[in-house]
């Protein structure tokens, strides 16, 4: 009776799961890049149609873009690279691409980071560096005499 670890090839191994990294990380990744991108691309346009109108959201939106084209393209770059080189991406067996998911993970992503930034622009940017009791006061009361002009 033969047994199994006979067979076995430690370099085929290494090999195989090697193989599997990279396809793994140059499509699939790849692919939840590129929807980023397309995220970002969006925020960008939402962040002019808001310049156009003077709204002050539009800061927030133009970081938020910039932070995730910037992560984007990075975590993008060895899939561009992979396709540069080899002219396709590389096989990954049984995957089929959704956007509508890869779309809404963004969209929950970017949500959560609006939040946050638009709370350091408006509030923790704007705040005076001396954090006495009278120039917090005298903060909040610009931001409303701010409000309320807008």
């Amino acid at each position: 009776m033969e047994k199994s670890f006979d067979n076995f090839s430690y370099a085929e191994t290494v090999h195989t799961v090697q193989e599997a990294v990279v396809s793994i990380f140059c499509r699939i990744i790849f692919d939840w890049a590129v929807h980023g991108l397309a995220v970002a691309l969006f925020l960008t346009v939402f962040g002019l149609v808001l310049v156009a109108r003077k709204n002050r959201l539009s800061k927030p939106f133009f970081g938020v873009a910039k932070k995730l084209g910037i992560f984007c393209a990075i975590v993008a770059a060895p899939g561009l690279i992979t396709l540069a080189t080899s002219g396709s991406l590389p096989p990954v067996g049984v995957y089929n691409v959704n956007s509508l998911g890869f779309l809404c993970l963004w969209s929950l992503i970017c949500a959560h980071m609006l939040g946050e930034e638009t709370n350091y622009q408006w509030f923790v940017k704007s705040a005076p560096i001396e954090a006495g009791q009278d120039s917090a006061k005298d903060s909040v009361k610009e931001l409303s005499q701010e409000l309320s002009n807008e």
